[in-house]
């Protein structure tokens, strides 16, 4: 699986985390944000890789003068989302691995399968914890996966 369009220089699981942290990488796409969770989620657990997304990307909104593009309970969701997606495909020795098992998580819409629009792009949910207002899941090669973790919910 391949990270960026052929041509453009992939960086290591480590180079993405260091960029990342020090806020030197010129961008910072969403199969980026998927693959640097799911670096997170395996080296430190869901709790530090949430607290690690939420400071991190806040502080890479705000170094690239868009503090407004952090938003909360997005980045709280994916991480939710990638961890179950991790927990149904524990076998996947990689996030590549686990791209391939779930395509669906290179959607940078999979969360409207969960929220309603007007839910997922308020105010309130850029600035404070929302939960998925919609009963769905996604397919996640032989299992359904939900952020709100726990078996998935069908409509």
């Amino acid at each position: 699986m391949e990270w960026r369009e052929a041509g453009i220089e992939v960086l290591t699981d480590d180079e993405l985390v260091a960029g990342f942290e020090a806020g030197a990488l010129a961008e910072f796409h969403h199969a980026d944000h998927v693959r640097l969770t799911l670096v997170y989620l395996a080296r430190h657990g869901r709790d530090a890789a949430l607290r690690r997304m939420m400071d991190g990307v806040r502080q890479f909104a705000a170094g690239k003068g868009h503090p407004e593009k952090f938003h909360l309970t997005m980045t709280r969701a994916w991480v939710d989302l990638l961890q179950a997606a991790r927990a149904a495909h524990p076998g996947a020795p990689d996030p590549a691995a686990l791209v391939a098992a779930c395509p669906a998580l290179l959607d940078k819409n999979a969360l409207l399968r969960f929220y309603s629009p007007g839910s997922l792009h308020s105010e309130r949910a850029r600035t404070t914890w929302v939960p998925p207002d919609l009963l769905s899941d996604i397919e996640c090669g032989h299992a359904a996966v939900h952020p709100a973790g726990g078996p998935a919910r069908h409509e």
